[in-house]
Parts: C-alpha cells; sequence; structure tokens
C-alpha cells in the first residue's frame, strides 16, 4: 500500500505517526460512489433485490481489505426479520347500524378477528379527551382494544386512520392483538360487532459487520459505521435538470457518502497497526427507523464499544468550509475534544452541530448506541437548512463534491488515530431511557 505519511510529535506519552493517507484517494472515493449511487441500484431500499447487491459489494471490499466477521458470526451479513403487518380488511356494525369505512381505522398484529361488545375492551374518547394520549397509553399496554371517537376529534382520527393503513414494521414478532377506532358520537352500546383481518409479512434485512481485531487491546472496539440503505423509487415520476424523467433517489449523499467512507478507512488501516479493534459497520433500514442499528445493539456489548463515528452525508461542503465536518452531540462526550487534539497537527478541526433545531443527535444510528451510554456521534458536513437535494431524486453523484469529501475521510483518519492506538478513552454518555416500542403500531 502506498502510503505517504509526516509524523507529528503528539503528547501521548510517546511519538506517535499521524497518517495522511494518499490511498484515500478521490479515485478511490468515485469508485465507490459510482456503483453505490448508481441508477442500477434502484434507490436501495431496505428489502429490495438492488440493496442487496449492494451488500454484497460492501462485503467483498472488507473481505479485500483483510477483515473479519464479527465475533458469533460466519460471514460479514448480520441478517435479521423485519415483520410488516399490513391491515387488510374490516367491517363493523354499531347498535345494528354498518359503519361506514370512512369511519373505522384499526391497527395491530392479529391475523384474524372477531370484536363484539363482550370479548372486548371498550373506551369512548370524549370531545374534550386527548385522543394522543389515549392512543399512546393503549399502543404501550397493548391487548385487544375499540375506542369510540367522538366527532370532535374528526381531523385527527383521519390522520391516524392514513398512518394506520401503511401499516407498521417491528424487529420483534408481535403478539396477536388488534386496536380499532370508529368515529361516532354514540355512546350507548346495545351490540357490537366487529370482524377485520392483519396480513403478516416478513422481509429479511441486513447489516454488514467486519473487524479487524487489535493488537493489545482486541476487547476494545472504535466504530466506524454509515448506513447503505436509502428510499428507493418514487411512484410518480418528475422532470430531472436533464429533461429526462427520473423516479429514482440514488442517495448518493445520503448515504453513499459515508459508505464510501467507512469502505475506504478500512483499507487505509488494512497495513497499519491498530491496538484497538476496529468495528466497520454498514446499517441497513436506517430510513425505516433506524432499524438496523436497533438490532445491532441487541447482539453488542456496549460497554466493549469507546467510541462510534457514524459518517452522515459528506459529500457536500460545510458552512465551515470545503474539507470540514461537523459533529452531533458536540457536548455529551469529550470526543470532539480529543478528535480536535488529534486534528490540530493538520490545522483541521471538528465543529459543533450548527443545526441543533434539526436534533440530528437522534435521527442516525448513532443514536441507538448512544441511548447505552458508548460516545457515538455522527459526523457530517451537510448544510442541513440549504440543501435542496435531500430526499430528493436530484441526491445524485453530479450534486457532490468528491475533492473536499476526500479531505474528510482523510480528516477523519487522522482524528481517529489516538482512539484506535489505545491512548485516549472518551467519556461515556448519559444513559437515557429508550422510548417505548409500542405493542399494538
Amino acid at each position: 500500500m502506498n502510503i505517504k505519511t509526516y509524523c507529528s510529535t503528539l503528547l501521548l506519552g510517546a511519538f506517535s505517526c499521524l497518517c495522511v493517507a494518499s490511498d484515500i484517494s478521490v479515485a478511490s472515493i468515485e469508485k465507490d460512489m459510482q456503483f453505490l449511487a448508481s441508477d442500477d441500484l434502484q434507490g436501495r431500499l431496505a428489502g429490495s433485490p438492488e440493496i442487496i447487491i449492494a451488500e454484497d459489494y460492501i462485503a467483498t471490499q472488507f473481505k479485500q481489505a483483510g477483515l473479519q466477521p464479527l465475533n458469533g458470526l460466519t460471514s460479514f451479513k448480520q441478517k435479521f426479520t423485519l415483520h410488516r403487518y399490513i391491515p387488510n380488511n374490516i367491517t363493523a356494525t354499531l347498535n345494528s347500524i354498518k359503519i361506514a369505512s370512512q369511519n373505522i381505522a384499526f391497527a395491530g398484529s392479529a391475523s384474524s378477528f372477531e370484536f363484539t361488545k363482550d370479548n372486548t375492551n371498550i373506551s369512548v374518547v370524549n370531545d374534550t379527551d386527548d385522543l394522543r394520549s389515549i392512543l399512546s397509553q393503549a399502543n404501550t399496554n397493548g391487548g385487544n382494544i375499540i375506542l369510540l371517537v367522538n366527532s370532535a376529534h374528526a381531523e385527527l382520527f383521519k390522520r391516524y386512520k392514513n398512518h394506520f393503513s401503511g401499516g407498521s414494521q417491528s424487529i420483534e414478532e408481535r403478539t396477536s392483538t388488534a386496536l380499532v377506532m370508529i368515529l361516532t358520537d354514540t355512546t350507548n352500546i346495545d351490540d357490537l360487532l366487529i370482524s377485520g383481518s392483519i396480513q403478516h409479512q416478513q422481509q429479511e434485512l441486513t447489516n454488514i459487520i467486519a473487524v479487524k481485531p487489535g493488537s493489545i487491546k482486541p476487547e476494545e472496539y472504535v466504530v466506524f459505521s454509515a448506513h447503505h440503505d436509502h428510499i428507493g423509487t418514487h411512484a410518480h415520476t418528475s422532470e430531472s435538470a436533464n429533461g429526462k424523467e427520473d423516479n429514482i433517489y440514488n442517495g448518493a449523499n445520503d448515504d453513499a457518502s459515508g459508505v464510501s467512507a467507512v469502505l475506504n478507512l478500512a483499507r487505509h488501516y488494512q497495513n497499519i497497526e491498530n491496538k484497538r479493534s476496529i468495528m466497520y459497520v454498514t446499517f441497513t433500514a436506517e430510513e425505516s427507523g433506524l432499524l438496523g442499528s436497533r438490532y445491532f445493539i441487541q447482539d453488542i456489548d456496549a460497554s466493549s464499544i469507546v467510541a462510534m463515528l457514524n459518517i452522515e452525508m459528506i459529500g457536500k461542503p460545510s458552512e465551515f468550509g470545503p474539507g470540514t465536518f461537523w459533529m452531533t452531540g458536540f457536548e455529551r462526550s469529550n470526543l470532539a475534544q480529543i478528535l480536535n487534539k488529534n486534528l490540530n497537527s493538520i490545522k483541521q478541526q471538528v465543529f459543533a452541530d450548527p443545526y441543533p433545531k434539526y436534533k440530528l443527535f437522534y435521527r442516525s444510528d448513532n443514536a441507538s448506541l448512544a441511548q447505552l451510554g458508548v460516545p457515538a456521534h455522527s459526523l457530517s458536513s451537510t448544510q442541513m437548512s440549504n440543501d435542496h437535494d435531500y430526499h430528493q431524486v436530484s441526491d445524485e453523484l453530479a450534486t457532490l463534491d468528491l475533492k473536499q469529501m476526500t479531505q474528510i475521510v482523510n480528516a477523519i483518519a487522522a482524528a481517529s488515530v489516538s482512539l484506535i492506538s489505545g491512548v485516549d478513552t472518551p467519556t461515556r454518555i448519559e444513559k437515557v431511557q429508550p422510548r417505548t416500542t409500542g405493542l399494538i403500531f
């Protein structure tokens, strides 16, 4: 490997070599990006045939970098099942009067159900009640539930009905339950009969994980991560800049850029000693609610992870200048101070997240590990308040600045040197109580 280095004396108790890697080049970045953001991958929707092609590519790159599967796995692929529950059909009569379909909303996991006045918990939601709170509590408690919702809540009822119609999903199989809402001002119930069904679909999803064991502290991990999924295609085409119809959400910046960074860091560290183990992870289904990272934390000892650098959308120059990046949750640990100490030698720095109103710390895969106390942060460069390509079909390779992106990946490599050498250990993040997962929807 042709790596040009210069050494900087760091106050680490010894002399350390800070590597500026010519192997992390624009050409290497571009090669990954051309593959991952191509039209052939059809937007890398989680569970699609095309995302499997992306996953195979990532696994192959990890293998070529001489990496190993995570302990407990037989390959680089960590597979899990996503359960989807899609409302199918429903009929209801209340006091012997048939309820119009537009006044019925339902969710749950029961393949079929038949509710009557005597076999189900029935509650009335009056005009002054808080429908959101009642539904939230019902979702937390689970069970079979019927809510008779006063017409004063018609607008909110409609929004919930639309939401329920898209179904729900879970990485655990749910017990057989259903919640039914009927929009009605009736409060006296003489008789009630509701029959319905919910389709249970199962889909295999895959995280890609690789490890380079540490020479001195193999039980401690520094994690570089990104998500390899995006949002697929759009049913309704739009006109692109070149006058051709375009319905593919290529996700070049979001987050093929992060995946390319992870791959190039893996290549960079291939022949460089790491005293701590390095784990490289690309998550699936981030766009579907951080599902890949939520599964990942079920199968990992969080106390073994010293730091997680999650790389998200680095293809465009930041407001601090090309080649610079910022970090979410800057104040939640001292990881930024460690990175900045290492970056000082190359006249770089990591900045605090300039977009706090977007609550980005909670919106990427770092959040799944941060809630367990891991110093897990996302690194980005995109100007979120001024990015017109975010989740648009225009998020294509042509909109990115690969030269400045390459500078960022090199800077991340330089910033991480004392983590990987085992010299610096960032403070843990205060654990937060995870939001309760709904039992019904």
